[in-house]
């Protein structure tokens, strides 16, 4: 990717190494009247913030803005990394059909390293719609890629992605390889978010592995590291549900459900976030003795998943309503 100047490529990265300064530079940079190609960034940077630690409807504003201000300075790799982002904000908002349809141009419009980072997106898509095969394969042609541009950060994201739906998939010791790999190389970066999110990881691949003091541990030091960030991330909230579930804490996995679905509306947030929520609530609330919410948790889930077109979790969902019932 190119842009205006180095200082303006640099706001991409720092969204998720110091959230708050990259949002703070991107607005001046806009006040300041920029080039198509720079404000093209700055746009994208607030979607990104906006996207994944604020209000969906304005991430999609300023990513829509991202993508007319490339298409105004003429570049594609420009284009193809903001449609890229834009997919991933899109099917967050329950628009799956959109999103892939940025992610299919977006891919059509990039080539190279940018088409490989395009893909690492459409693969974490993939995963988040529990199409886990279709994920790995966008992985495995991302990361050749990533390494052979020496590009540390995405070739991070990608391992960490492809461990995560090894977990999902069952393969524990391949996550935890991948997520020891990732680990190292966010060591020698400033990716303060990526780092936690590693943390988190760990904490899944505990988890995973049957330790759930360890796991617990591990979430509640990835929370403090987002806390200092300001940077909230659900599914932190959703992966502790399961952990005090299988702890035997239905009660405590209930209230941190309904406690995260409270703020993720407080902000506006990813509706596949709240879904996934409201599933993990309905999931405890059955053992919490509470079988009313449980149902009404888990008949939403199922509409917001099938709104979404995410067969394989509005399946899961439409198993524990029929439990609960």
């Amino acid at each position: 990717m190119t842009a205006g100047s180095d200082s303006v490529t640099e706001l991409l990265p720092m969204v998720f190494a110091d959230p708050g300064e990259a949002l703070a530079r991107a607005r001046a940079l806009l006040d300041a009247g920029p080039s198509p190609l720079d404000a093209s960034v700055a746009h994208q940077v607030i979607g990104i913030w906006q996207r994944d630690f604020g209000d969906l409807r304005l991430a999609l504003h300023h990513l829509r803005r991202a993508r007319e201000c490339a298409a105004r300075a003429d570049s594609a790799d420009r284009e193809a990394d903001v449609l890229a982002t834009l997919g991933v904000a899109l099917v967050h908002a329950g628009r799956t059909r959109e999103g892939l349809s940025a992610f299919e141009r977006g891919v059509a419009r990039g080539a190279g390293h940018t088409r490989a980072r395009v893909l690492y997106r459409r693969a974490y898509v993939w995963w988040v719609l529990g199409h886990h095969r279709e994920a790995l394969e966008d992985v495995r042609r991302a990361v050749p890629v990533l390494r052979q541009a020496d590009d540390v950060i995405w070739t991070a994201r990608a391992l960490t992605l492809r461990a995560t739906v090894h977990l999902a998939l069952g393969a524990v010791e391949r996550a935890e390889a991948d997520f020891t790999a990732a680990e190292a190389l966010w060591d020698t970066t400033g990716q303060e978010h990526d780092k936690a999110d590693a943390v988190e990881s760990r904490g899944l691949a505990a988890f995973r592995s049957g330790d759930v003091p360890v796991a617990l541990r591990l979430l509640d030091e990835a929370e403090e590291r987002y806390a200092r960030l300001g940077t909230p991330t659900f599914m932190l909230n959703i992966r502790r549900c399961e952990v005090l579930m299988a702890a035997g804490l239905a009660p405590e996995a209930l209230a941190e459900a309904d406690a995260a679905i409270g703020k993720l509306d407080g902000i506006g947030g990813q509706s596949t976030r709240k879904a996934e929520l409201l599933l993990a609530a309905a999931r405890a609330a059955r053992p919490a003795g509470d079988p009313h919410t449980a149902i009404a948790r888990a008949a939403l889930a199922v509409r917001l998943f099938a709104g979404q077109r995410r067969t394989w979790w509005e399946t899961h969902a439409r198993l524990v309503l029929i439990e609960a019932r």
